[in-house]
């Protein structure tokens, strides 16, 4: 079974903790800490570069004081608020007691999900502590990798920030501290992994001058070859950052530079990437969320782009350009039950004359089931138009209980139907994810096992199951 979900935790705990401990904010008592908010929506992203997670789509946010629904939000770790959308409130989360304003500018930022470090749907926010995500998509070198849970240590204001791992986790790793100072360190590892490269040893560096950028490097020695990998940030100012990955194994090279921006009037992104001989520049832009009506809020966004592939005889290299609209409608209410609805509907025109379509439509409900039971579902419906047709349908089933900050468990189903979808292709057919964490009253120490468990007739179930065993402090 797939243990990857042990390296984005050992890389945030145990390196991070020995390495930079004196950056971290001190843990105060598990019996002190104010009860944690937990966030779920149909899709939240963290960005940790830039210290914010944006939820959107069917937002139900759990608080001390109550269940707050919205379309959207948006919690920055750099001041602890937390802001929402349709409705427009706005969460001061740095005191004891949570102070909520309501204010018509608050604004949810946009964001590319291409630059995000987790993706998830169930996120439990430790203002000043951590950040924990479960049955989530974690960036581990140039992709997103499943794991069955994630926890972010949220550091101090002007820490510094050394960066993920650029190297793509192993089954079973193990990392030996070497060398440290303030503004860099280096580590060691052995690893195995029975589906990607089997036993090896790897060496990793890290440096870091301030808070806003860092470069990351690793080198991994597998039975089946070498690789190397390369991962760098750099904030230029609260607005505006740019970011270089690459990697290079078995022959096959990839690299990726992005400048990104966001503001008052949305998001933009430029990126060059280079896979191989292949080549793609595309150059995108998003609105911020309008309000139509009160019925549904909905934004713009356009991507151009420009592919180089020599490998096609007819078409070696073109240009396309693809225009759609995002639309959110409002949360509805039934009883204790929320459910919202989101589409995005567009179309891409490449120079040649060819036009595809592409539409998806996701439903998300919530509902609790007291103060400590929450039930959610929902499902999301894609299609692409000839001349590649494919679609995509998930259904997602969800269950929370945490009767006590000492204890949590979260668990859920999900069910893949796509076309194509068959043995040892595509996605599998189900997926049953569950995480508990057990933690002493006493000082908060505890236990943690998680598991993600494909199953079914079709999909790629070889390589696909995760299961991680944590040691909390």
């Amino acid at each position: 079974m797939h243990a990857g979900a042990e390296l984005p935790r050992m890389r945030r705990s145990i390196w991070a903790f020995a390495i930079f401990c004196m950056a971290l904010p001190g843990r105060a008592a598990a019996a002190q800490e104010p009860a944690p908010i937990v966030i779920t929506a149909s899709q939240i992203a963290f960005y940790a570069d830039r210290g914010v997670l944006i939820a959107d789509g069917g937002v139900s946010i759990r608080l001390p004081s109550g269940t707050v629904a919205a379309t959207r939000a948006a919690f920055d770790l750099r001041t602890n608020r937390l802001v929402t959308a349709t409705p427009a409130y706005a969460y001061d989360l740095s005191g004891k007691s949570i102070a909520r304003t309501v204010s018509q500018d608050v604004q949810v930022p946009q964001a590319s999900l291409v630059e995000a470090t987790v993706i998830a749907r169930e996120a439990e926010i430790r203002p000043g502590v951590s950040l924990f995500f479960t049955a989530a998509q974690v960036r581990s070198g140039g992709a997103l990798q499943s794991v069955a849970s994630f926890t972010y240590a949220i550091p101090q204001a002007n820490a510094k920030d050394f960066g993920y791992s650029p190297v793509p986790a192993a089954a079973l790793e193990w990392p030996v501290l070497l060398a440290s100072s303030s503004n860099a360190y280096s580590f060691a590892r052995v690893r195995y992994d029975r589906y990607n490269g089997g036993p090896g040893a790897g060496l990793e560096e890290h440096f870091a001058r301030s808070n806003r950028g860092y470069v990351a490097l690793g080198q991994t020695l597998d039975y089946d070859g070498a690789r190397f990998d390369l991962a760098a940030f750099q904030r230029v100012n609260d607005r505006l950052t740019q970011s270089l990955t690459a990697s290079q194994v078995l022959g096959s090279t990839y690299a990726r530079y992005a400048i990104a921006g966001s503001g008052k009037r949305g998001f933009a992104s430029l990126s060059f990437a280079q896979i191989g001989g292949t080549r793609s520049d595309d150059l995108y832009l998003s609105g911020n969320q309008r309000n139509i009506g009160t019925i549904a809020t909905a934004r713009l966004q356009v991507d151009a782009g420009h592919d180089v592939h020599p490998f096609d005889a007819r078409v070696a290299q073109d240009v396309r350009l693809t225009g759609g609209v995002h639309v959110d409608a409002a949360t509805l209410h039934v009883g204790p039950a929320t459910l919202a609805t989101s589409a995005d509907i567009g179309e891409t025109v490449y120079g040649y004359g060819r036009g595809t379509l592409a539409s998806t439509l996701s439903f998300w409900a919530t509902r609790a089931a007291g103060a400590h039971v929450s039930f959610d579902a929902g499902a999301s419906f894609s299609h692409n138009a000839p001349p590649f047709p494919s679609t995509y349908r998930t259904y997602v089933a969800g269950l929370t209980f945490q009767p006590s900050r000492f204890l949590g468990i979260v668990s859920s189903l999900t069910y893949a139907r796509d076309v194509p979808q068959y043995a040892g292709f595509g996605r599998a057919q189900f997926a049953l994810a569950f995480d508990i964490r057990v933690r002493r009253k006493r000082d908060g120490r505890g236990i943690e096992i998680g598991t993600i468990l494909p199953f079914g007739s079709v999909g790629r179930l070889r390589n696909a199951a995760v299961f991680n065993l944590r040691l909390l402090r």
